[in-house]
Parts: C-alpha cells; structure tokens; sequence
C-alpha cells in the first residue's frame, strides 16, 4: 500500500447501522453500500446539519414572533401565562437534538423537560404533566425505546394525563412506525430531511 494510499486509510471512518442512526440524515447523502465515509465528507455533512438547526430555529422564532403580537390584545396577566404554559418532555440521547427541539418548543410556548434516558424519562414523567412527549425510539436501542413507550402509555391512561405522545426516528423501518403506532404512540416522524417542520405543524394542526 503505497503512502498516499496510508493516508487516506487514516482519513475515512468505518460506518454501520448504528453509526446511520446516530448522525440521522446522512443516509440519502452517502452511496448505496458504502462502507467508510471521508473524515472530510462527515465534517461538510455535520455542518449542513448545523446549518438545518439554524433555519429551523431562525423559523420557529419567527412564526412565534407573529404569534405573540396578534396575542398582545389579549388581556391575560404573566401570572396566569405563566401558569397556563404547557410542558413538553423531550427524550433523546444526541445533545445536539435536546438542545434543537427545546429551542423550538420553548418558542412554540412550551417549557420544555430533557431526559437522555428511559429511567430519567419515567422519573420526570411521573412527577410532573406534560401536555407533550416527544422522544426517540432509539435511547440507545430500539429495545429501550418500545419500553419507555410501554411505560408512557400506560402511565398516561391510568392517570388520564390524556398526553400526546410521539415517537421520533431515523429509523425507516415500516415495522417499527407500525410497532409504535399499536403501542399507543400518537404520531410517529422519521428523521428525514425536514423533519422538524413536520413536527412543528403536527402539533399546531393537533394542539399539541
């Protein structure tokens, strides 16, 4: 192998489902049974997701803008805002999305919970209503993720919290969007390009 050769070896990363479903987006950008990816090539797609995150927020921030100064003629006190305010818990393992989607929940008018695991994620669920659950079927498995639904489901009707839960991926398995559904999930998105829009209108069109 000559040293050129060496060189590039060292430059490429191997990549794998697991690897996919942590860095979402990426799969329509790389080609069809490819096994490594340029260390190059992963820093321009990272930053195109950065660049995404920003419109996004930039979007959200906007629209909620709009909203609060039609709502202005509205004569509700802080006290009574601060009291109506609904909460969303978000549960996802990335930083990355915690931080994306509590942004642009908290713009939307809610205040949002982050849990980056199912136990913490049934801890802060049992101990506080949430109008909203939003989080991913992969924390870090599939396996983890039916279990927390399980649990969300059954905690919500049980106390008839009447939570509207949805279920996040970048799974694009038929099979799992069908598994949540019958669990009890109430919407199902898949991190596809665009993803958060999707999810933004879900919940204006549903009052989530």
């Amino acid at each position: 192998m000559s040293e050129e050769e060496q060189q590039q070896k060292k430059r490429t990363i191997e990549i794998d489902d697991d690897f996919l479903e942590q860095l979402y987006g990426l799969v329509g950008k790389i080609p069809p049974g490819a096994k490594n990816i340029n260390v190059d090539l992963l820093k321009d797609l990272i930053l195109d997701i950065k660049r995404k995150m920003e419109q996004v927020k930039t979007e959200a921030i906007e629209s909620m803008s709009s909203k609060r100064t039609r709502s202005v003629t509205n004569s509700i006190d802080d006290d009574e805002n601060e009291e109506n305010k609904k909460s969303v818990l978000i549960v996802d393992d990335l930083g990355v999305i915690t931080y994306q989607l509590s942004v642009m929940f908290r713009n939307m008018g809610y205040e949002p919970v982050i849990a980056k695991e199912i136990y913490d994620a049934i801890t802060k669920y049992k101990k506080q209503t949430f109008q909203l659950v939003i989080m991913d079927l992969f924390i870090p498995t599939d396996r983890e993720g039916f279990i927390l639904l399980d649990e969300l489901v059954k905690f919500s009707k049980r106390d008839d919290r009447n939570t509207v839960i949805g279920v996040m991926t970048a799974s694009p398995k038929k099979e799992h969007r069908q598994l949540c559904m019958k669990k009890g999930a109430d919407f199902y998105i898949e991190k596809i390009e665009d993803w958060q829009s999707s999810l933004i209108e879900y919940c204006e069109k549903n009052n989530a």
